[in-house]
């Protein structure tokens, strides 16, 4: 499994995804931020059988982290460059970090693209902020270690985790998942 390129429209959502959560948290460490957009993504998929963002969680040491996302994140808060004109430059250049000494607390330069939103994905972010928002760290990352991060963690570390497997996760039942399974194979064929 390999790590998904993500196209100008996927970045675009992910940036609005990330506005929206930091604006309604106002400031926030990308550990948690992270996690947030995991389980909200992983109740997404398992619920509507479409995920909220298309970027490739990795299994880290302390959970799964957005790939993509965490790339952008570096750029923004200058522990990274990215070549001129990168795609990474839609999301850095909308977020920063207000103190280099903190480099790992967030806030937004912008508000989010509400129209890139739709009322589950709203829904289930909401959701996610209210109950990993105020979590401590070691809590949270003991409780990203589900099955899909425990799966991609044993092949190797910071290994793709399989989104099926995330989708299982958050409680999807078996025609939910063959659902998802149809999907994927038509998604292959369309693209």
């Amino acid at each position: 499994m390999k790590i998904k390129e993500l196209t100008i429209d996927e970045m675009l959502k992910l940036k609005a995804v990330v506005l929206y959560v930091i604006n309604k948290c106002d400031e926030i460490d990308y550990f948690h931020l992270f996690k947030i957009l995991y389980f909200a993504d992983r109740a997404h998929y398992a619920k509507y059988g479409r995920r909220i963002i298309q970027d490739t969680f990795c299994a880290l040491p302390k959970g799964p982290v957005p790939s993509v996302l965490f790339d952008a994140i570096k750029v923004a808060t200058k522990q990274a460059t990215a070549v001129n004109n990168s795609p990474l430059s839609i999301i850095s250049n909308s977020i920063e970090s207000p103190d280099s000494a903190y480099y790992f607390i967030l806030s937004a330069k912008e508000l989010p693209d509400m129209e890139e939103l739709s009322q589950s994905d709203i829904d289930c972010l909401d959701a996610s902020i209210k109950e990993n928002k105020n979590v401590d760290i070691d809590t949270l990352s003991t409780k990203s270690h589900d099955e899909a991060w425990r799966n991609a963690w044993e092949k190797q570390k910071a290994h793709p985790m399989d989104a099926i497997l995330m989708a299982k996760a958050g409680g999807a039942n078996e025609s939910m998942i063959e659902y998802i399974k149809e999907n994927e194979e038509i998604n292959k064929l369309a693209f």
